[in-house]
């Protein structure tokens, strides 16, 4: 079992290492830009990279490369809760990797980029909410191509790579469209200062919007019979449908119909 772990928690190191050595590399190549060109071609950049790491990883691990994903995943039970502390681990320091061969290979672009490191240039409650929006929706089409039997396993790499690139280019002049507290606490861990200050924005925010999203496409999905858990060779935890709890409790007996029942 321990085997089984780290081989899945390798995957999701190799996978986060790539989107961070990729998207960041390709801002510190383009530098920092306000034109639309670059922002789009850094950000495609992010979006195909988790495309080609889903496609490459998604039967090993379930290509999540992201911490706040991860925990959506859990708190649903279509992730073993044993598992999200290692992919964690391993997601974080795919993330902190990639920024030191950086740091190694192109050391004077990387910087004046603060190392592909988001930035913030709205309001503190602003990003956070706007983090939580733009992951919301990337939750959610997480839980639709990756728990749904209905979906075809096979357009998930794109399906997902193509909400990053949407939800990058809306969220790039005001947050940075992160979405993924690894991809930015890994380069801010390198930048220093006020952007490894205010990283916290993009570890609340993207996390509850992962918890929303992930919830209310359980309370969606209805039909539990359609659900499956990411990895579907590895073992999870019975779950109640979300739904359901409420009523299971409204259906119970009360303490007179117990004793009555007892009696009889």
């Amino acid at each position: 079992m321990k085997r089984d772990i780290f081989r899945r928690s390798c995957a999701e190191f190799l996978g986060t290492f790539a989107l961070v050595f990729f998207g960041c590399g390709v801002r510190a190549i383009v530098g920092d830009t306000e034109n639309i060109a670059g922002i789009f071609v850094v950000h495609l950049t992010f979006g195909l990279t988790v495309a080609a790491m889903i496609y490459l990883f998604s039967y090993l691990s379930a290509a999540v490369f992201n911490p706040a994903i991860t925990l959506g995943f859990a708190i649903t039970r279509r992730l073993p809760w044993r598992l999200m502390l290692p992919y964690w681990l391993a997601q974080f320091a795919g993330a902190c990797s990639a920024s030191l061969v950086h740091m190694l290979l192109f050391p004077d672009k990387a910087e004046l980029v603060h190392y592909g490191a988001n930035t913030l240039k709205t309001s503190l409650p602003a990003a956070i909410i706007l983090e939580a929006l733009l992951t919301f929706v990337l939750m959610m089409v997480s839980m639709g191509s990756a728990t749904d039997k209905r979906f075809v396993r096979a357009d998930s790499g794109l399906t997902v790579g193509f909400t990053i690139i949407v939800c990058g280019i809306l969220g790039n002049s005001l947050t940075g469209g992160s979405m993924n507290p690894a991809r930015s606490l890994g380069p801010a861990l390198f930048a220093g200062g006020a952007i490894l200050a205010n990283s916290w924005v993009y570890i609340v925010g993207p996390c509850l919007g992962a918890l929303l999203g992930a919830l209310v496409y359980e309370l969606l999905r209805g039909n539990q019979e359609n659900a499956k858990p990411v990895l579907e060779d590895y073992p999870v935890a019975p779950r109640i449908p979300i739904q359901h709890i409420f009523t299971r409790k409204l259906q119970q007996p009360s303490q007179p119909e117990q004793d009555q029942k007892a009696a009889s």
